[in-house]
Formats: structure tokens, C-alpha cells, sequence
């Protein structure tokens, strides 16, 4: 008996541990992602057996298990993961994004799809979503500055909501668009990029030769900008809220300007001295006794703010009467009109969105709120935008794809032209002895405002009280809808199918107040505009894919259709009765009244083909034909190809063994591209229908008629751009060298162009196709990170541009003069932005008269002559615009849950005329004060000036030369963001799954020649109107994930 439990004693110690091996337990738990998202659909498979399963919704999963069992969890993208069986059974698995899958593989968006970047034979710069958002900016287009080689940004204001002119390497017409082709989710936008919330981009691409964009044929000539927004991701619902709130303030400083109302009045009195002493010969006792008694009469009758006599201001020493003080009560901030009308204001952003999705469908949802009060009073842009999208699996051969985009914009804007009421042009200009306020005799501040009914500059007018009751405000909705059905057909082959459905109704309402400025003589005035723009846009896209052992290829065929209509209604009426309703029932006279109906389409047929061999050889072709209806029906239709290569050279077995290669690869690409937006004569407003004879209806008062307005020409038809590129594309080190070069030649031919006629033939211009120009250059972009640990990681990154335009042909009856465009001239051998002026030739010390070099009719010479033999036709090349070198660098750093971002941009080497300066260093227009370099004006005790004598009404020592000439090199600090990133645990226990708090600042910093000018203003090179400043914005914000 003993021995019997002895022996089964021993037989149960002995399979003890295989009854425990044997025993199943139960795991329970979830998969999620690194960064705190729960992976649904995660596979679950015991190793080494078929058995398993999936996770829930919200990433769960329970199997039942032995001890000792290897679990392998799984998902697509996502490195596999094994635990094993023990006696932990509630277990937290996170999954990390599978580098090695990834690794080398970077899929960008291109025209009609997608493509892996190393296979890509084009070049193309592309921003993701981090970067587009960390900048606060109205309109994406504003975050290519400085960021992409070979794109140039211009802001001509800095009004909120104001758009942005992007030029890809140059100019790439004349009297045609040089603006490229936007496409939003595959489909030409014809909105205003200011409607697209950028929170809900997920990237954007630029292509900039013919290999990536010739598949848009007639509208690529300009290079193809690809807008991806976000779409639903795999997963639980996930909620991302973004909230940032700054503050605006003027990013450009103000021209130094005389602000001193002593120093004003002293330096008018010289001008006036010098007309008496040179213009009118008086002896200088006299000069000084007129000068003193004239000077009040020269800024208006009221307007000596001193307590002295108005020929006692300035004594005939030239100097302020010392026993003068400034008789107002508010001596000290009567004239500050800059403070009066420009103030720290307020910008807020919040957006939230929400995504989910399974292995079969998902949606996003987005809503965005953007208030922008710009720094100026009474000033604003204001966006309310909502979108959504849902990808799923209809069948398992049918899926389907929708969004929607609705926008709501609105925006209040102030004078930017030659207008009296323009608040930058006043505030740089008015001298600094007119009030805001009006003032009683005992120089009391009343609470009426000063419209200066004597005041010699600008009469009748006062910013502070119009910029209140002004209306410059407009209004957009915007409607984006699109359904897409992709259908595997036959193996290999799926045919997709796009319709895109785009409106926007716009409304402006200008109304000039009448009780004062501009609107005060005819009682007010109003303008009312409407419009509505429709585009239906409709693709079919056939495709086929096919893989062997060393080939594959790929192949589209399609067909797509553009169709736009626009229409417009605008009237304008006068004398409003009630000055403060804006209502044409308000308003007696009707001044004009105009409606209009335009339609364009366009048509075209394609087919690509791309085919690798090893994949490492790569050849790509396009062929398009497109008709557009801007042509007349025999010159409609044109052709335009494209042909590329690349080989990945570090794929080579001869580099096999330099293990610091990641990447080496040389592309060459050459095609040919169509441009048809053909800009009416003096506009910047396409001509719809060129090829036709145009003519307006008049009267005079009873009977109708017709006057001509438009010549046409049935033989204009398509621009076409020949784009050579090639180009370089290396990545050393882990990827931590990276550098991509591109040298590029861009030949136009047949340009589009408004011939000028002889006024003889009533009509200013006809147009034609009768120029060539190229453009031609490099951009670089490189690429290095010094630090890469699991904790710190330091990027830096730096690229330029450098291109030459050449106007190679001209109509021949231009050859010879060229073509005048404001300061430029147009010449064949020259480029599209070269300056032609007399030059300046420096001051006379003997007198201080202004001396230009004027050439001799009969020697040919250019001679140093003065201002009384100045001779406007003496023009010389002075310079181009068109920068040597631009650019922009940056870095970021991200170290221990921190994240740091700079950005900067740059140019050097081209030429600006500084016309707001010019303007600054008149002779004495009335009531106008002056830059501070006018204190180093030529005087008898100063004879080495460069700055001529100040001589009231003299206009010959200002006549147009080079003098305002001056480099457009500047150096903008772009952006700077700060982050930090709340660590997992405190962000688990406050139920989110990432928390970020940041600050950020935009246009924080600019150099430049001079304090006051940016030249970024103008791709031309001139600034002709006092616009807006740039608006630097400093906010923080909080980005929360649920």
C-alpha cells in the first residue's frame, strides 16, 4: 500500500509540470499603436498553429492559450510582435510601424495617382502636414516660402486673407497666365486657395518639369501644384482638436519718415528758400523773408500749430522760432494717426476632426474656424470651413470614394491704390503737423474729426473717421463635392471613374461714405457685385498593372472634360441720402449697371505608360490631346507629350559593398505643355474668347450703338512649352546626406501675346502668337541631420534657385525698341523684368543740381549733364529683378518630447525700385513729409551729398532714373515653433491620447536694403502703391488627441 502511494506520489510530481504546460488560460487585452491608437482588425496567432484571431473596434482582443505559448501579434504596416505565455495574462501590446516594410518606399501624390518616389522620373518637391500647419498662414500657398526649391512666393499685401502668386522656376509667359495649375484630390480647383483649410491637408506636391505635369497638357506649361487633403484612417474613432490663439502685429516697420512737426516746418521752409534763391533769383535776404512768410500758405490755411505768428514758425535763419510751442492740448498725440489707425489685434484658430475606420471603410470629418483681425482698423478675414470624406468597399471589386468641402469666407479690406483714403499711404506720407481731431481757437481737442477743408494734402479727408463707416467687404461660399467609383475589372485592369462638382457665389459691397473723403463731393458712392463660377469636372481612367520576375509596368488611358461657367452682375449708384445705409434704395442717381455670362471648357485624352526593368531602370511617356474652347474650332485642339528615365544607380551590384549609400539616382525627362490663358489687354483678366471681334454697346442718351472694344484673331492658338530637365537625387549615410539637384531648360514658343496697333485702327491691341522665351537654371535642395538618437534628433536643411529669363523673339516691329512696361522694357536677348532708365549721375557739388547721363544725338555717348538738359529717351540697362540666387534654410530639433522649428528664406542679386522711398524724397509736395536721408541733402556747407538740392516745385532734379534703384536682397525669419509633448502616462490619466502645447510665430523678422521695404511684394520689382504690411503673428496653442 505504501509502496503503491509512493509510486503514484512520485508519477503525479513527475507530470505535474506537463499538467500545468497543458492547462489553457485566458490573454485578454488591447493593440495599440505608438502613439496611443487602438489597432482594430490586429491579427492574433498562436505560433506555430492555424489558430487565432482578430481584434475588436477598440483594438481588444481574448484567446484562450497554454502556458508557454507564443502569441504573434500583426497588422498591416506594422512590425509583428511575439509575447510569450506566462504568468502575466492581461497584457497592453504595442505595435510599431514596420520601418523595414517602409523603408525606401515614399509614396507621392502625381497627376491622375499615386507612385512610389524612387520610381518617380519627374521632379517634385513635396510639404507635408506638419509642416503646413505649424505656420499660420490664410491660404497654403504661403507655406512654399522658402520651403521648396525653384518656387517663388509673392504677397503683394499682407491683408488678411489675401491671396499669394506662385511662380515655379520663372516666368513663363508675357501677356498670358504664369500662375500653375492647382489640383485639389486629383481635380483642377478654381477657387482661391484662402477656402481650403489647411488642417485638413495632408500634403502638397509641387511638379515642377514635364515628366510629372505633361498629363495636365494644356494647363501645365506653369508647373502643377497637387493639394492632398486627409482622409479616414483604420482604427477607432480618433478626435483631434486644435486651438491657437496670438496676436498681430505690423511685420514691416514704417520708412524712417520725419515725425517732428519743428523739423517738417524747417525743412519745407528750405525748399521754399532754394525756389526763391534758383528758380526766381532773389537775394537771399529776400528769399528768406518770402520763404518765412509763405510757409503757412503751403500747408493750408489753420494749420500753424504754434503760438507764434504764421511767418514767426520758422525764423529767416531757417530754425524753429524757440519761444514756438504746439498750442494744442494734446500736444503730444494730436497728429499719431499711425497709432490711430493700426493696432495689436487679434488672431484665433480652432479646428477639430474626427476619424475612424476598419479594413473596409473609414470617414473624416473636419470643422475649422479662422478669425483674423489683421493689425489695421476696421479690417478682418474671417473662415468657417467644413469637410467630409468616406472611403469603402462596396463589393470586393467596387469601391467608392466622396467628400465634401463647404466654405464660408468673409472679409473686410481697406484702400490699397493711389486713393486718398489709403491708411498706408497716409500714414506715410501726411506731415506731422495735421490733427486727427479738430481744435477751437484756444486749441481744445473737439470730437469732431478733421477733414482738412484747407489742408493742402489731401483735402477733405480723414482715414480715422471713413475707415469706420467704408465698405470694402466680400463674401464667398464654397461648394467642393466629388464621388469617384474604382472597379476591378479583369485581372490587372480597374477603371475609375471621377466627377467633381465646384461653385462659389461671391459678393462684394464697396460704399464710400459721404460725409467726408472720397465720397463727400458726390454724396457717397456705392458698388455692388455678384457672381457665380460652376465647374463640372468628369475623368475615366482605365488602368493596367502588370509585375514579372525583372519587368513591370504600368499603363493609363482617360478621358477628361472641364466645363466652367461664370457669371457677374454689377451696378453702382451715387448720392446716398442716409450716410450710414449702404442699400441702393438709399441712393438716388445710378451711375452704371453690367451683367455678363462667360463659358470655357476644356476637353482632352490621355494615356502614360511607365515600365522598370530590375527596378532600377525606369521609363516613363504621356501623350495628351486637348481642345480648349479659348481657340477658334480650327486651331481648338493640340498635342502634348512627354518622355523620362531614371536609374537607381546605388541598386548597382558595383555599389554593393559601399554600405553608406541609400540612394543614387539619375533621371532625365524632356515634354512638351500648352498654355491658353491669354490675360485681356491692361488686366489680369483671362479673355475668354480671344479669336472673336468683341464690341460694346453705347448711347447717347436714347439710341443704341456699338463701339469696338476687342480685335480678335482666328489664328491664335495654344502656347507650348519645351521643358528639358535633369537631375540628381542622392541619400547617404542612413539617409542622414540627402541632396537633390535639377538643372532645368524651359522653351516657350509662340508666346500669347496683345500685339499694340495704331490707334488708326480703333483698337489698342490685337492678340497673337509671336514671341519665344526660355528660362533656364538649377535648384538644389539638401538635406542633413547630424543627430539621430532615440531621444534627439536635429534636422538641417538648406536649397536655392538660380535661372535666367531670355526673351528670345519678338514681333519684328518691336525688335528694335522693345516694349515698355512701366520701368521696364521689354528686348529681345534681354529678360521679361529688365529695367531700363536714364542713369544718375551723382549731384553737382557746385550747386547741388541733379546731373543724369544724357546721350549725344550725334557721338552716341552717354555725358554727364544737368537736371534743365535731362532727356527721358537716354534709357539704359540698369538691371533685372529677377534675383541671382533665392531661396530658403531651416532646421528642426526634437529632443526629449520637445520640438523646435525654424524657418528662413532669402534672396540675393536682383533690383528693386524703391517708389514708395522716391516718393518719400520729393521736392515739397505740399503737406507731405519726408524721409530722414533728405537731413543729408546738398547745402552750401554740405557739397559731397549724393542727394540734390531740396527745391520747392522742382521737379526736373526728381526726373526718373536709376537713383531709386537698389538690391532686392532680403532675409526673412519665416517661422519659429516651440513644442512640447505631454509624456504617455500624464496623458493617459487625463483620458487623451496625445497632448501638445506650442507657441508659434510667422513673418517674425525681415532685412533688407531698407528699413520699410520687402521686396517680396513684387516679382516685377517695384512698389508702386503703400499696401498692407505683412502681419507677424505670435500665438500659442493646445493640440489634444482623444
Amino acid at each position: 500500500m505504501n509502496n503503491t502511494r509512493k509510486i503514484a506520489s512520485f508519477i503525479f510530481c513527475l507530470l505535474f509540470p506537463f499538467w500545468l504546460i497543458a492547462q489553457e488560460v485566458t490573454i485578454k487585452g488591447t493593440v495599440k499603436d505608438q502613439d496611443g491608437l487602438e489597432l482594430p482588425g490586429a491579427a492574433i496567432v498562436i505560433k506555430g498553429t492555424n489558430k487565432g484571431m482578430a481584434t475588436d473596434w477598440n483594438g481588444n482582443f481574448e484567446i484562450k492559450a497554454h502556458q508557454g505559448d507564443i502569441l504573434v501579434f500583426s497588422t498591416i504596416g506594422y512590425a509583428p510582435k511575439e509575447v510569450k505565455v506566462g504568468k502575466e495574462h492581461n497584457l497592453n501590446i504595442v505595435l510599431s510601424v514596420d520601418v523595414l516594410e517602409l523603408e525606401g518606399t515614399e509614396v507621392v501624390a502625381v497627376a491622375y495617382g499615386t507612385t512610389d518616389k524612387k520610381s518617380f522620373t519627374g521632379s517634385m518637391a513635396t510639404i507635408k502636414a506638419e509642416t503646413i500647419q505649424a505656420k499660420q498662414t490664410t491660404d497654403v500657398a504661403k507655406t512654399l516660402e522658402g520651403a521648396v526649391a525653384g518656387v517663388q512666393i509673392s504677397t503683394s499685401s499682407g491683408q488678411p486673407g489675401s491671396s499669394s502668386a506662385i511662380r515655379i522656376r520663372g516666368i513663363g509667359s508675357i501677356n498670358a497666365s504664369s500662375s500653375p495649375l492647382i489640383i485639389l484630390d486629383g481635380v483642377p480647383f478654381e477657387g482661391t486657395l484662402n477656402a481650403i483649410n489647411n488642417s485638413d491637408i495632408e500634403s502638397v506636391n509641387v511638379l515642377k518639369d514635364a515628366s510629372s505635369s505633361a498629363l495636365y497638357g494644356a494647363r501645365g506649361a506653369n508647373g502643377v501644384v497637387l493639394i492632398t487633403t486627409k482622409s479616414g484612417s483604420k482604427g477607432r474613432l480618433s478626435i483631434t482638436l486644435d486651438s491657437k490663439l496670438g496676436f498681430n502685429y505690423r511685420g514691416i516697420p514704417e520708412y524712417d519718415i520725419i515725425s517732428s512737426p519743428g523739423e517738417y516746418y524747417e525743412t519745407l521752409w528750405s525748399a521754399l528758400y532754394n525756389q526763391n534763391r534758383y528758380a526766381q533769383n532773389q537775394a537771399d535776404a529776400l528769399a528768406r523773408t518770402n520763404a518765412s512768410q509763405s510757409l503757412i500758405n503751403n500747408v493750408g490755411t489753420g494749420y500753424n500749430i504754434y503760438n507764434v505768428a504764421d511767418d514767426q514758425v520758422v525764423l529767416s535763419n531757417g530754425k524753429l522760432n524757440p519761444a514756438a510751442s504746439i498750442k494744442y492740448s494734446d500736444a503730444a498725440t494730436f497728429n499719431q494717426w499711425e497709432k490711430a489707425l493700426f493696432n495689436n489685434r487679434v488672431r484665433k484658430e480652432h479646428n477639430l476632426s474626427m476619424t475612424k475606420g476598419t479594413e473596409h471603410n473609414s470617414f473624416y470629418f473636419s470643422f475649422g474656424y479662422l478669425g483674423d483681425e489683421g493689425y489695421n482698423m476696421n479690417t478682418y478675414f474671417n473662415r468657417y470651413a467644413t469637410r467630409f470624406s468616406y472611403k469603402g468597399d462596396i463589393t470586393s471589386w467596387l469601391k467608392t470614394n466622396a467628400s465634401s468641402m463647404i466654405t464660408y469666407t468673409e472679409q473686410q479690406g481697406s484702400t490699397e491704390d493711389n486713393g486718398y483714403d489709403n491708411p498706408f499711404a497716409w500714414t506715410r506720407t501726411i506731415a506731422p503737423i495735421y490733427p486727427i481731431y479738430e481744435h477751437d481757437a484756444n486749441g481744445n481737442r473737439l470730437n469732431t474729426y478733421d477733414y482738412g477743408i484747407t489742408r493742402k494734402f489731401n483735402n477733405n479727408t480723414n482715414p480715422v473717421a471713413t475707415q469706420r463707416e467704408n465698405l470694402n467687404y466680400n463674401r464667398d461660399y464654397y461648394f467642393n463635392q466629388s464621388l469617384s467609383l474604382d472597379a476591378k475589372l479583369l485581372k490587372n485592369f480597374t477603371f475609375s471613374v471621377n466627377g467633381n462638382f465646384y461653385a462659389n457665389f461671391y459678393d462684394v459691397n464697396y460704399f464710400t461714405t459721404p460725409l467726408g473723403g472720397a465720397g463727400k463731393n458726390y454724396g457717397g458712392s456705392a458698388t455692388k457685385y455678384k457672381s457665380d463660377n460652376t465647374v463640372l469636372t468628369f475623368n475615366q481612367l482605365l488602368r493596367y498593372n502588370k509585375n514579372w520576375d525583372n519587368y513591370g509596368i504600368e499603363a493609363l488611358l482617360g478621358h477628361e472634360s472641364y466645363k466652367k461657367r461664370f457669371g457677374t452682375i454689377e451696378g453702382g449708384k451715387k448720392n446716398f441720402v442716409d450716410p450710414y445705409n449702404s442699400e441702393f434704395n438709399n441712393a438716388a442717381v445710378l451711375s452704371s449697371l453690367t451683367s455678363y455670362t462667360r463659358r470655357y471648357f476644356v476637353e482632352g485624352y490621355f494615356g502614360q505608360i511607365n515600365a522598370n526593368y530590375q527596378q532600377k531602370y525606369y521609363l516613363s511617356a504621356s501623350l495628351r490631346r486637348d481642345g480648349s474652347s479659348v481657340f477658334a474650332p480650327e486651331n481648338r485642339w493640340g498635342t502634348f507629350w512627354s518622355v523620362g528615365a531614371s536609374w537607381l544607380l546605388s541598386e548597382e551590384k558595383f555599389l554593393e559593398k559601399a554600405k553608406f549609400i541609400d540612394l543614387i539616382k539619375l533621371k532625365l525627362s524632356y515634354g512638351v505643355q500648352g498654355n491658353d490663358e491669354l490675360y485681356l489687354p491692361g488686366s489680369y483678366s483671362r479673355s475668354y474668347v480671344p479669336y472673336m471681334t468683341l464690341y460694346s454697346v453705347s448711347t447717347n442718351g436714347n439710341t443704341p450703338g456699338l463701339v469696338a472694344s476687342y480685335k480678335g484673331n482666328r489664328n491664335i492658338t495654344w502656347e507650348e512649352s519645351g521643358n528639358l530637365n535633369a537631375g540628381i537625387e542622392l541619400a547617404l549615410f542612413n539617409n542622414r546626406l540627402t541632396l537633390e539637384a535639377d538643372y532645368f531648360v524651359k522653351k516657350t514658343k509662340d508666346l500669347l501675346f496683345n500685339m499694340p496697333l495704331p490707334a488708326s485702327t480703333g483698337f489698342s491691341s490685337e492678340p497673337r502668337n509671336v514671341a519665344d522665351m526660355v528660362n533656364k537654371g538649377v535648384e538644389f535642395s539638401l538635406g542633413v541631420t547630424p543627430v539621430q538618437t532615440d531621444k534627439v534628433q536635429w534636422t538641417v536643411s538648406v536649397n536655392g534657385l538660380h535661372y535666367k529669363n531670355e526673351i528670345t523673339r519678338l514681333p519684328e516691329e518691336l525688335r528694335e525698341k522693345g516694349l515698355s512696361s512701366g520701368y521696364q522694357i521689354l528686348k529681345e536677348g534681354g529678360s521679361i523684368y529688365d529695367f531700363y532708365m536714364v542713369k544718375w549721375g551723382g549731384v553737382n557739388p557746385a550747386n547741388g543740381d541733379a546731373q543724369f547721363y544724357v546721350k549725344n544725338a550725334t557721338t552716341g555717348e552717354y555725358e554727364l549733364k544737368g537736371s534743365a538738359d535731362y532727356d527721358s529717351s537716354s534709357k539704359q540697362y540698369v538691371g533685372t529683378s529677377i534675383p541671382d540666387l533665392q531661396g530658403g534654410f531651416g532646421t528642426t530639433l526634437s529632443a526629449y518630447n520637445f520640438d523646435l522649428a525654424v524657418q528662413f528664406s532669402y534672396q540675393f542679386g536682383g533690383k528693386f525700385y524703391d517708389s514708395q522711398y522716391a516718393n518719400l524724397m520729393h521736392s515739397g509736395d505740399l503737406g507731405r513729409t519726408w524721409h530722414t536721408d533728405i537731413r543729408n541733402r546738398w547745402t552750401p556747407e554740405n557739397t559731397t551729398s549724393d542727394i540734390p538740392r531740396l527745391e520747392f516745385a522742382n521737379q526736373k532734379v526728381l526726373s526718373l532714373s536709376d537713383r531709386f534703384i537698389v538690391s532686392s536682397d532680403y532675409l526673412s525669419l519665416r517661422n519659429v515653433s516651440l513644442g512640447y509633448t505631454f509624456k504617455q502616462g500624464v496623458v493617459e490619466k487625463l483620458g487623451l491620447t496625445k497632448l501638445r502645447y506650442y507657441l508659434t510665430a510667422d513673418n517674425v523678422y525681415l532685412w533688407s536694403k531698407r528699413k520699410g521695404l520687402d521686396p517680396r511684394t513684387s516679382l516685377a520689382g517695384s512698389n508702386d502703391y503703400a499696401v498692407y504690411s505683412p502681419i507677424r503673428t505670435v500665438s500659442m496653442g493646445l493640440t489634444l488627441n482623444f
